[in-house]
């Protein structure tokens, strides 16, 4: 069954909420309410001709206006698939601190969506009302914020764990190392990657002969014909 046939069978269903098929994207998709996600997800996994036994992907992208969710299922039995997408309106002024977009969670329906649903929170934000165990996946939980956020300002540190790839690793501090501007970073901006100066440790035993160094026996390699 293509995505036209899935839409019209989900819209047969009885289900309100239900938007209009979109097929201006590569993955053709609809667009549901949030209060019709979790009744929506179970008719495509029991209904027969949908058999959509498989969650594979959970993502959510921050947009101007909103942050979506977009939810890809397919079915195994009948090898076809469906994408379907909550939009969560961002209101005036909500920015990363204050808001928080909520969506019901899908786990009773989908055990893979427990952890795509703790991805989402940890990354964009998104509260997942019902989860089992919202806990960060990704992240240590100490972390504060989402760093996927458009407006997410990004900390040098973590406690005294550097988070700069050309940060001074805490095993080659000297006694007159001095930690790096403390200024804060504006939204958005992304940390630095410069290449770091070579290290002055000395070479773990076993190491490669460096590239511009030829084995002793390199001129003897060849043989006479």
């Amino acid at each position: 069954m293509n995505e036209a046939g899935l839409h019209a069978k989900l819209g047969a269903a009885g289900i309100d909420g239900i938007g209009e098929l979109d097929t201006s994207a590569k993955d053709p998709f609809v667009v549901v309410e949030a209060d019709a996600l979790v009744a929506v997800m179970t008719f495509l996994r029991d209904d027969p001709d949908c058999a959509m036994e498989m969650l594979h992907l959970v993502t959510a992208t921050e947009r101007e206006a909103c942050i979506e969710l977009a939810y890809h299922l397919c079915s195994y039995q009948h090898h076809h698939s469906f994408v379907v997408k909550v939009i969560c309106p961002r209101p005036e002024g909500g920015n990363h601190d204050t808001w928080h977009p909520e969506v019901p969670s899908v786990a009773g329906v989908f055990d893979a969506a427990d952890w795509h649903e703790r991805e989402q929170w940890d990354l964009l934000g998104v509260v997942f009302a019902g989860h089992p165990d919202p806990r960060r996946i990704l992240l240590p939980e100490e972390w504060i914020g989402h760093p996927l956020r458009k407006d997410f300002v990004y900390p040098s540190f973590l406690g005294d764990v550097p988070l700069e790839l050309d940060a001074t690793p805490m095993y080659e501090r000297g006694p007159d190392w001095t930690p790096p501007s403390s200024e804060p970073r504006p939204a958005g901006e992304p940390l630095i990657q410069p290449p770091s100066p070579p290290s002055d440790r000395p070479h773990a035993g076993g190491q490669a002969p460096a590239k511009d160094e030829a084995p002793a026996d390199a001129a003897d390699t060849g043989k006479e014909g």
